[in-house]
């Protein structure tokens, strides 16, 4: 939306109302980025090794700010419109403002209905899952693996573990802190501090729906009762991270609002103008 004062001979307040523009996109972008940084920095969203960047900290400060800064380039864009003297530049300004505004509404509807179907959940579902298989042998020395419970972005969460036993085992899910600090100690002290307090026994089968916790490493073990081998398959499904679910719907509502009426407002008069040029 950037249109030379000179060219469509708006003068003084023209050149005005640019400066201005320009001065508080500059300050909003600044805060965009400072603010997005504390975010992540506060809310430990961000680690070397693993590397882990949580954009669920600072998406939705960014999407509102975006929000905002789009609306004000409309708002300046109706403005720039009272100075502009010639016809043919107010037709050239409202045609490119809204083809823009067509874009960015078709966009996000994209946006929406991806995050109101079901097309996206099975999709991450199916494409995230994974499966495995080991042998829990002993009543004191687990079987075990180690699992994330997000992604590296934040962006999907394990929602479940299934497990399929073919004896009967006791499966924990602790986090590493309270591995690191009690795996010494025996089955009956960390059975006290794993996540899954209710569902842990497979006889064969077991249902483990995970916990939302941040984000960290965790460790599944795999105690067979009375000392018996079992052969032990499980599957992680993922799901889309909760965060995103909740709120991506009402901000892609928020965009195709604001978009939808720029969109509405610039074809209303750039007909009249339209008008004007052809009479």
């Amino acid at each position: 939306m950037k249109y030379d004062s000179g060219r469509f001979e708006g003068g003084y307040r023209l050149m005005h109302i640019h400066n201005t523009k320009r001065r508080m996109f500059l300050v909003q972008a600044a805060i965009v980025l400072i603010f997005a940084a504390y975010l992540v920095y506060a809310g430990g969203g961000f680690s070397i090794k693993p590397f882990y960047l949580s954009i669920n900290s600072f998406l939705y400060f960014v999407l509102l700010m975006t929000l905002l800064i789009l609306a004000e380039a409309y708002v300046f864009t109706a403005l720039e419109m009272r100075f502009v003297n010639s016809e043919s530049a107010k037709f050239l300004i409202t045609q490119r403002t809204f083809r823009s505004a067509l874009v960015w509404t078709v966009a996000w509807v994209l946006i929406l209905l991806l995050f109101v179907l079901p097309f996206l959940p099975g999709v991450v579902a199916e494409s995230t899952q994974s499966r495995g298989e080991l042998m829990a042998t002993s009543s004191e020395d687990p079987a075990s693996f180690v699992v994330f419970n997000t992604d590296a972005f934040g962006l999907t969460e394990i929602s479940k573990i299934e497990v399929e036993a073919m004896g009967e085992v006791e499966v924990f899910v602790l986090t590493d802190y309270n591995y690191q600090l009690f795996q010494e100690d025996g089955m009956e002290v960390l059975g006290g501090y794993r996540v899954n307090v209710d569902d842990y026994m497979a006889t064969p089968d077991l249902t483990i729906a995970f916990p939302d916790m941040p984000h960290g490493k965790f460790y599944v073990l795999f105690y067979s009762l009375n000392d018996v081998p079992a052969e032990v398959d499980y599957v992680i499904e993922r799901e889309v991270s909760e965060i995103l679910m909740d709120y991506m719907p009402l901000m892609s509502v928020a965009f195709v609002a604001v978009n939808g009426v720029a969109m509405f407002y610039m074809f209303t008069i750039n007909r009249r103008y339209k008008q004007g040029i052809y009479r």
